[in-house]
């Protein structure tokens, strides 16, 4: 068994997270905060952030950086990055985890509703990655997490659109990866199965749908949050290049593809 001490420390590493406001985003947050991490809280929804930025100081954590921005706005991502390097000099950790999701057969679907999901899940993800990796390439090492989705592997009825934006996510973090390991950055493309968050509501999932995740026994979303620091505290020559996350009960792909970001 791999001795704690060879473990890669999060004390002091500095850290973003996109979609910080709620669910996987919120509950990474928490556990960087309590591992010592410096954490820059990005999202749309300031009221949020103010409440865990709150929580954490009362719990004696280091005040997290709250930026308000839309990760489809390349001035607010750039911005939120070079704030992150004011405020502590460097950045060690990129969470892209914003995301979107809308649900409706091709025949039906929205055309607005599919625009803000591929611009959020596909631009936005380029955007973060864009301006987020820039310092780690300049340092020589740092972490990239990228949320995808089981929906990036499989198709179902309804969710065309949404699995080909995380199909998209897929190829842009593999991408990423072959770029940037030369250089001692690590990439994890996370990809959870169904988990109990506000997205299902998001999605438009009717009441049936919602009965059935539940039958499930869905992941929370610090199961993912977990994942994803296991990925970050190993040795910096371990790269856990990818993972998928299964609540137990869920047999397969196809089931019922729940995520939110």
């Amino acid at each position: 068994m791999m001795d704690y001490q060879q473990r890669t420390s999060l004390q002091d590493k500095v850290a973003i997270v996109t979609g910080a406001s709620s669910g996987i985003g919120e509950a990474v947050a928490r556990l960087l905060l309590q591992r010592g991490a410096r954490v820059v809280l990005f999202a749309r929804r300031t009221d949020k952030l103010q409440e865990l930025a709150q929580k954490a100081v009362a719990e004696g954590y280091t005040e997290p950086l709250l930026v308000a921005g839309d990760v489809r706005n390349p001035e607010e991502v750039e911005g939120a990055v070079q704030k992150a390097l004011e405020r502590w000099g460097r950045l060690d950790i990129v969470i892209a985890n914003a995301g979107f999701g809308y649900r409706a057969p091709l025949v039906d679907g929205d055309i607005q509703r599919w625009k803000e999901m591929l611009d959020t899940n596909v631009y936005g993800l380029l955007l973060t990655l864009k301006y987020g990796v820039a310092p780690l390439l300049k340092q020589g090492h740092g972490h990239v997490i990228v949320t995808s989705s089981i929906a990036g592997r499989s198709v179902n009825p309804g969710g065309s659109a949404y699995s080909a934006s995380k199909y998209a996510v897929n190829a842009i973090a593999e991408g990423l990866r072959q770029e940037v390991a030369p250089q001692g950055v690590r990439v994890t493309n996370i990809a959870p199965g169904s988990v109990t968050t506000e997205f299902a509501t998001v999605a438009g999932y009717s009441d049936e749908v919602k009965a059935a995740l539940q039958r499930l026994q869905p992941l929370t979303s610090e199961d993912v949050a977990n994942a994803m620091i296991y990925a970050l505290e190993q040795p910096a020559h371990v790269d856990v290049s990818e993972m998928v996350v299964y609540p137990t009960r869920q047999v397969n792909q196809g089931a019922v593809t729940v995520n939110q970001q």
